[in-house]
């Protein structure tokens, strides 16, 4: 009998711990997070991020690692909170055979970020370069040649048999057109599914399509080394563009100054069949700096259902402040916009470019940048100790559809490379 006791409580003993072991785990209280998408290659560049507080101090530091994604979490924190998240990408060139390598520090810091956001890590350049061969015939003189988006490789002449190549930004269509025999209308060729290496043989001058339709001018807001590019929209979800730019300056090449350009469509007849490759949509971007005193740099993107004859001018403005040291980071503004945008920078090597996004304020706009995390301060004790020039550059941006919350969830997200565009985007920056 007492061994069947003694038994008994051995088993009922084991019971009860099984049972405490068979418990589940309690849940952690929930955390601020931030999930962060990598998709670049480690040889492509090393990414790190890291969480600041609203007195600069580090919380959370995290490398990320290449093709994989890493939740960064603040410890001791609650999801209602918000923290100053930078983004670092550390980029590495080696001049081929010098052994010299140029390490070049890409920091932007999107601030008072709620908990939850996901960050994507990713090249979205939708473009192909495709190098353009063709033999002009049919003419007797070749008076001019312009191939639009295009990087002249050899221009065709009468020394290499009117043999023409060119490098073509692309998204598989393209287009050249000619001034032939003292003509005064333009003859034109284009292209579709072109691919990387296309060649279109000998192409004949008399055969081609003749545009009579007048060019259209476009006018900018001031004088400058305006650079543009204007596309017909084929397809945007497919993204499919078609290319109605002047060609592309060598480099190293003289950059005209100008106010107006004259843009020429490939059109059949307007006045009867457009027959345009592409629908009723254009997409416009552009820049140029205002090299005056207290100028700026102009900047937009936007779809316009027509060539549009004049740029407006942004109704807001940016005035300097005084900055007690190379971690601030200061603006007064008038007008309204959506994102204000500050950059730091270091010229020599290693190269940094700190850019910093805010909702706009009422009044003077100051930050300071965050502190420097150990872990990269001791790699580079020029980003520790901020090391940046006493310049500082300011942009506003505007948005005709989207306000600054839509803003940083586009950036956040990037997914579509079209965003600024659909946006409605004019951007005014200067620097102090």
């Amino acid at each position: 009998m007492q061994v069947l006791r003694y038994t008994l409580l051995v088993v009922l003993t084991a019971s009860f711990f099984s049972c405490e072991k068979a418990l589940p785990p309690t849940d952690p209280d929930p955390v601020y997070e931030i999930l962060a998408n990598n998709e670049f290659f480690d040889i492509q560049a090393r990414y790190a991020l890291f969480l600041s507080d609203n007195t600069g101090k580090t919380v959370a530091f995290r490398w990320l690692k290449g093709e994989d994604t890493t939740l960064v979490q603040v410890p001791n924190s609650t999801p209602d909170e918000f923290y100053d998240c930078t983004i670092l990408k550390i980029s590495t060139l080696e001049a081929p055979g010098t052994g010299i390598k140029d390490t070049t520090l890409t920091l932007t810091t999107y601030t008072q970020l709620p908990s939850g956001r996901q960050i994507n890590l990713r090249d979205l350049f939708f473009q192909q370069v495709s190098t353009l061969k063709f033999t002009l015939s049919g003419f007797t003189t070749l008076d001019s040649i312009v191939v639009s988006d295009g990087l002249t490789l050899s221009r065709p002449q009468a020394s290499n048999g009117y043999y023409g190549e060119y490098l073509v930004y692309n998204t598989d269509q393209c287009w050249l057109r000619v001034l032939v025999d003292g003509e005064t209308f333009w003859r034109y060729q284009t292209f579709s599914n072109i691919g990387t290496s296309p060649n279109a043989g000998t192409l004949n001058a008399a055969q081609m399509l003749s545009n009579f339709s007048p060019s259209l001018p476009l006018n900018f807001p001031f004088l400058t080394t305006w650079d543009f590019k204007l596309d017909g929209v084929v397809d945007t979800a497919r993204r499919k563009f078609f290319p109605l730019s002047s060609p592309i300056i060598p480099p190293g090449g003289a950059i005209p100054v100008i106010n107006t350009v004259r843009i020429f469509e490939p059109v059949n007849n307007d006045l009867f069949n457009p027959n345009r490759p592409y629908i009723n949509l254009f997409r416009l971007q552009t820049k140029g700096p205002l090299g005056t005193a207290g100028g700026y740099e102009y900047s937009s993107d936007q779809f316009y259902t027509s060539v549009p004859t004049a740029l407006s001018e942004p109704n807001f403005d940016l005035e300097e402040t005084i900055l007690t040291n190379n971690r601030d980071v200061a603006v007064r503004y008038t007008g309204n916009f959506d994102v204000l945008v500050f950059t730091r920078f270091r010229s020599v090597t290693p190269k940094i470019n700190w850019e910093v996004l805010l909702k706009p304020q009422s009044g003077t706009v100051l930050y300071q940048l965050p502190d420097v995390p150990m872990e990269l301060g001791n790699l580079y004790p020029a980003l520790r100790n901020y090391d940046f020039g006493q310049e500082v550059s300011a942009r506003a941006e505007n948005y005709e559809r989207l306000n600054y919350d839509q803003v940083l969830y586009r950036r956040l997200l990037n997914a579509d490379p079209l965003w600024q565009a659909k946006g409605g985007y004019l951007g005014r920056e200067e620097r102090y």
